[in-house]
């Protein structure tokens, strides 16, 4: 089939056979090239729409800290051919920041490398109104790819599209056709308005086969709300509806995320951790529960907590083997969170959330709540953001870790949060929206 009759309409045919869930449309510089790579641009958020595997250190260079992340990326052919370019990932760069695509043509017979060279002085010239365009569509667990070349119908068809603003931007450099845009938005708040038609909720949750069983502990607000969404408590880390993450919230602290320290003695020996350092002994129970700030020692504890490999100044990593860590008074390392932790619930958590104002009433020892009608939809977790907060404590670890001893048992409750004050919210997110949903 030549190139000449292929178009959108072909294209995202094959990608939806092929299980495209959505399909984004990149504009192509000469400088993306199989020697500078492919700009993905400088909006994070992208890495949360993409679904690439577990973000990893990759050390440093010339350009700061550099993080990978693997995808498993294929190209089609219109003909319905599809083969993976093994060598596929995406590259961060968070001192600019950057994101770059990466070894998406080695070893791909069907990889477009002639539309990929850098381009002579003279093809700069020529190509200089010309656009070649990359289509990715996006699976839940990999993504395809076609590339259109500088005089294809193709190009000309996306040329027309984006200039008559049938393509709406995304990222701050994709594209995306309006008609597909799937309106997350309006089903989310759609159905949070049939929960606050219900009125008071008794507190409740999902079981682990999702049937819905009554729940009296006084934390059920969260739960209530996600068991109308089918969530069942599970501690996971990816967004809980379509694309929002939900938090039910009165007017206290936000919990931002939960993740486990991946060093250190907690993560080597948890129960001596708990000997030395719990903040309260009782004969049946020890817990771990005291506010510790990044550059302030906790009074109770004597533990520092440090944000360390970050240059708050110049706001960017500048050791990527560093991290979030918890020291005693001789400094040795109690708990770490490594950058690469931070980085893999921050991307999986946060690029939309949604807020949901609740209130609770108590009545016979029974607790019900009623939800709205005061939503908070944020959205836009940039990166710079999210380490600057950390380093500057509006972002504070709140643990509350506890081992109980009953009968010769022992029973271990294991909570790292990761916490930020209502009215500090505005700090993390680029932008914020209250909404009434009566």
């Amino acid at each position: 089939m030549s190139d000449e009759i292929v178009n959108m309409d072909k294209i995202t045919s094959v990608m939806r056979k092929f299980g495209a869930k959505r399909i984004v449309i990149k504009k192509l510089s000469n400088n993306d090239n199989s020697k500078n790579q492919i700009y993905l641009g400088s909006d994070f958020s992208v890495i949360q729409d993409l679904p690439v595997k577990d973000i990893l250190s990759s050390g440093i260079s010339s350009k700061g800290a550099i993080f990978k992340a693997a995808i498993d990326f294929f190209w089609i052919t219109p003909e319905s051919n599809k083969e993976q370019a093994l060598n596929a990932q995406v590259i961060l760069y968070p001192k600019y920041p950057e994101i770059r695509l990466s070894g998406v043509l080695k070893g791909c017979s069907i990889s477009p490398s002639h539309l990929m060279q850098p381009p002579s002085i003279s093809e700069r010239e020529e190509r200089k109104n010309k656009s070649r365009y990359m289509i990715l569509g996006i699976c839940d667990d990999h993504v395809l790819s076609y590339m259109s070349d500088w005089d294809s119908v193709l190009s000309i068809e996306i040329s027309n599209m984006i200039e008559s603003q049938s393509l709406q931007l995304i990222f701050s450099i994709f594209y995306e056709d309006k008609n597909d845009i799937y309106d997350s938005r309006k089903i989310l708040l759609d159905k949070l308005r049939g929960i606050f038609s219900l009125g008071f909720i008794p507190s409740r949750r999902l079981d682990r086969n999702g049937n819905i069983i009554p729940y009296h502990a006084m934390n059920g607000a969260g739960f209530t709300l996600e068991s109308f969404f089918g969530i069942i408590p599970n501690g996971r880390s990816e967004p809980d509806f379509i694309d929002w993450e939900l938090k039910a919230h009165s007017s206290g602290p936000v919990t931002l995320m939960t993740p486990e320290p991946n060093s250190g003695l907690y993560t080597d020996d948890i129960h001596n951790f708990m000997d030395n350092y719990a903040t309260s002994k009782k004969e049946n129970r020890v817990d771990f529960a005291s506010i510790h700030k990044v550059g302030i020692e906790n009074i109770k504890t004597k533990l520092s907590l440090n944000l360390e490999g970050y240059d708050l100044r110049k706001e960017e990593i500048v050791d990527p083997s560093g991290g979030l860590n918890l020291r005693n008074e001789n400094g040795d390392l109690l708990a770490g969170w490594s950058f690469e932790k931070l980085l893999n619930h921050w991307k999986r958590k946060h690029a939309k959330t949604c807020f949901v104002s609740y209130i609770a009433n108590k009545e016979d020892l029974k607790i019900s709540y009623s939800y709205g009608p005061t939503v908070t939809l944020a959205t836009g977790a940039e990166l710079k953001k999210f380490f600057t907060s950390l380093a500057t404590s509006v972002i504070y670890y709140d643990p509350g870790i506890n081992v109980k001893y009953s009968d010769g048992t022992i029973k271990l409750k294991r909570r790292n949060q990761l916490r930020i004050k209502w009215k500090d919210i505005n700090s993390i997110y680029t932008a914020t929206e209250e909404l009434e949903i009566k």
